[in-house]
């Protein structure tokens, strides 16, 4: 008998999440420390498959409602601002239950369904901005490669279009393109793996992957706009929500110089001070990569803390403030509120 381990792992995650939502302990977990909550974007249900949006990307409308509604009884809701003070004064509360909403990138989708639903509940947050994508219609290159391998999907492979494809592979990703081939083959998922895999690369690499799938595949890339403009960032700021810096170009910091990661943080910060926006001098790194060079440059260039993807809660001292940690969610994993709970109030490792 073969065990599938994808269908065990899920059921599992279900069973202790409705145990914990049931017992007691949920009530006293992480008091005295700060749950920071990373986003991404906030969509309709008709909205993910149009968009061919990754799976680990978005929560569905109506779950983030019922999230939001949740932590209003459950925590004490801090703004970005407010967490970095009572970092600084040392008056943390060790009884109180903190939390922080933020979100990566600022989808468009953002200000239409999100933002809504944070000024019913009164609840801050914070959204990182990409500098150079605001008010673009330019989309990131995982989500263009994530659309091309969704009509790639619905073709009909030859074998003579399996070997043009396997050419194409060989050339633009190193001579990598067998074990992708192979993975299609199998009817492996192979967009993700193939993003994970571009992401050590430089982006003229990927930037010529993206042209040549499309080219081949004779299609146009995406032109509509999915970030936010200005005016959306300035009319969310008068409502509550603040603003950090994402860098300008959105490119992973380690893949680049130091020179360039200096651009990337002073643009950006002046791009968002010179906008009027609700700033807060925070930075996030891109796909969460950074070292400690990186770390020292972020300090040097006037930023009070960054956030990293690592996964844990911080306290009232932050572990690193130029990494603090953060728990992403998604749909698939929080998708009810037993499971949201075992995601923020579960076992994640945290500092004192």
């Amino acid at each position: 008998m073969t065990v599938d381990l994808r269908r065990i792992k899920p059921a599992l995650r279900k069973a202790a999440a409705w145990a914990f939502h049931a017992s007691s302990v949920r009530h006293w977990r992480h008091r005295g420390k700060v749950v920071i909550l990373m986003y991404h974007r906030v969509l309709a249900r008709e909205e993910v498959s149009r968009q061919s949006v990754q799976p680990g990307m978005y929560v569905l409308d109506n779950v983030f409602a019922q999230q939001m509604s949740f932590l209003r009884k459950n925590f004490t809701l801090l703004s970005l601002r407010e967490l970095l003070d009572l970092w600084k004064s040392g008056k943390w509360n060790a009884s109180v239950r903190y939390c922080v909403i933020t979100f990566d990138d600022g989808w468009l989708d953002n200000y239409r369904h999100a933002y809504p639903v944070l000024k019913k509940f009164d609840i801050p947050a914070t959204i990182f901005l990409p500098t150079d994508y605001v008010g673009s219609d330019q989309w990131f290159w995982p989500d263009q490669l994530a659309l091309l391998f969704k009509i790639l999907a619905a073709r009909k492979m030859t074998p003579e279009a399996v070997r043009e494809l396997r050419k194409l592979f060989a050339e633009c990703l190193d001579g990598d393109g067998d074990q992708f081939i192979a993975a299609m083959e199998r009817g492996d998922h192979v967009a993700d793996r193939i993003i994970e895999h571009c992401k050590h690369l430089p982006i003229e690499r990927i930037h010529g992957l993206v042209t040549a799938l499309a080219t081949w595949l004779e299609v146009s890339l995406p032109q509509e706009r999915v970030i936010v403009n200005w005016d959306e960032v300035r009319e969310m700021s008068r409502g509550g929500i603040s603003f950090g810096s994402h860098s300008c170009s959105h490119r992973i910091l380690t893949t680049i110089t130091l020179d360039d990661v200096s651009i990337e943080l002073t643009r950006s910060k002046q791009v968002l001070l010179g906008q009027g926006v609700n700033y807060v001098p925070v930075f996030c790194y891109p796909n969460g990569n950074s070292d400690e060079n990186i770390q020292q440059l972020v300090q040097a260039c006037g930023y009070e803390a960054a956030c990293s993807v690592k996964m844990g809660v911080e306290g009232r001292i932050p572990e690193n403030k130029y990494a603090f940690r953060r728990v992403g969610i998604h749909n698939d994993i929080t998708n009810t509120i037993p499971l949201f709970a075992w995601r923020v109030l579960g076992p994640i490792p945290h500092s004192v």
